[in-house]
């Protein structure tokens, strides 16, 4: 099967003839591509197709279609991590047997090596984002932890888990291999953020990097894996729209991971809630994402343990921030929500003692 490399590439034949198979699409005659979020794409391309149909047949006037990154340095990596494969497969093996919003994909396909795919997925329209400036809110929080911990007790150390060999576990020899990333960016990351940061975070962030691989390897020793969204950020929740009003609809799967289920709700209230907010409600969103685990069937598993885990991934994802810490967003809003994810992710790190961590690796 012929995939697509950019999304301009998509024509009325290509759509008809994968599509053929879909009984909720008709014969396609026209197909108009509008880019969506044009000149901020860095893992891929996304459009809005605008579709129209032969007379007698009918289908949604809109899908959106993700392809490969247009730089060829930004496929490369994907291939090397697998970000595409992850996504494509999690469609089509295990995004139907859940009990989660996620567009309703009608392809999902890739040429072998992982490069170039195409996702051709529902459009979800007039549904209403959090600001990630902003912040979210405690019911939305809320909102998030509870349609994560749903995927979690789903995977939660299951058999079903470790089968899925396109997962990979968060103690990978790639991941391991960030510690030369933090080394290569840690003298300019000092020079431009340490008078913003915690600089009690800043020690531990230097300490932990001799320990990283430790680290990772800790995590499955201590505690559960499940099957981690691993993106968890405000602009990949969808609320509402024509989803039905009480859904909540999760997008971009490229990063997922086998780890610890509370690295999506620390990397939620860390990034994407204010240091306010987020000290004031983080035991109780926590909390309530435990009492979800435990409904959705999770034993063995007490609050205290679940706290420990968020306090500690809260210090992994701080130092993570440091590779991305002097990149140029291109744009103010873009060095507004850089300087929001850095210095949120260290103070939360510091509120909470994630430094802790460090006394239980060798």
């Amino acid at each position: 099967m012929t995939i697509p490399e950019h999304v301009d590439d998509i024509s009325v034949d290509w759509l008809n003839l994968r599509l053929a198979d879909n009984a909720h699409i008709g014969t396609i005659v026209d197909c108009r591509t509008e880019i969506m979020g044009e000149g901020v794409g860095i893992l891929g391309e996304i459009a809005r197709l605008h579709l129209s149909y032969a007379d007698g047949t009918s289908g949604p006037p809109t899908l959106v279609a993700k392809c490969q990154s247009l730089y060829v340095e930004n496929i490369m990596l994907c291939q090397m991590m697998g970000f595409y494969e992850r996504e494509v497969n999690f469609y089509n093996q295990v995004a139907s047997t859940l009990d989660l919003r996620t567009p309703t994909c009608h392809l999902a396909a890739m040429a072998e090596g992982g490069a170039p795919f195409v996702l051709l997925m529902e459009e979800i329209e007039g549904a209403r984002m959090i600001d990630q400036l902003e912040g979210a809110t405690l019911d939305d929080a809320k909102l998030v932890a509870s349609t994560v911990a749903a995927l979690h007790a789903a995977f939660w150390d299951t058999e079903a888990l470790h089968d899925l060999g396109w997962l990979p576990p968060m103690n990978n020899d790639m991941y391991k291999g960030a510690v030369a990333l933090i080394e290569a960016n840690w003298k300019p990351f000092i020079e431009t953020w340490a008078p913003k940061l915690p600089s009690e975070v800043i020690e531990w962030c230097a300490e932990l990097s001799p320990k990283y691989s430790a680290m990772l390897d800790w995590w499955p020793a201590n505690s559960p894996a499940t099957f981690t969204h691993t993106d968890c950020r405000a602009e990949n929740y969808l609320f509402g729209g024509s989803a039905g009003a009480d859904a909540v609809t999760v997008l971009d799967f490229q990063l997922a991971t086998r780890h610890v289920g509370t690295w999506d709700v620390a990397n939620f209230l860390g990034m994407s809630v204010t240091v306010e907010n987020r000290r004031a409600w983080e035991h109780e969103v926590v909390g309530h994402y435990h009492d979800a685990l435990i409904a959705g069937g999770v034993t063995g598993y007490d609050f205290d343990q679940c706290w420990r885990d968020y306090r500690y991934c809260l210090l992994h994802q701080a130092w993570s921030q440091i590779v991305i810490a002097n990149v140029d967003p291109g744009n103010e809003r873009g060095r507004e929500l850089l300087n929001e994810f850095i210095t949120r992710g260290f103070q939360a790190a510091a509120d909470n003692n994630s430094g802790e961590l460090l006394q239980h690796l060798s």
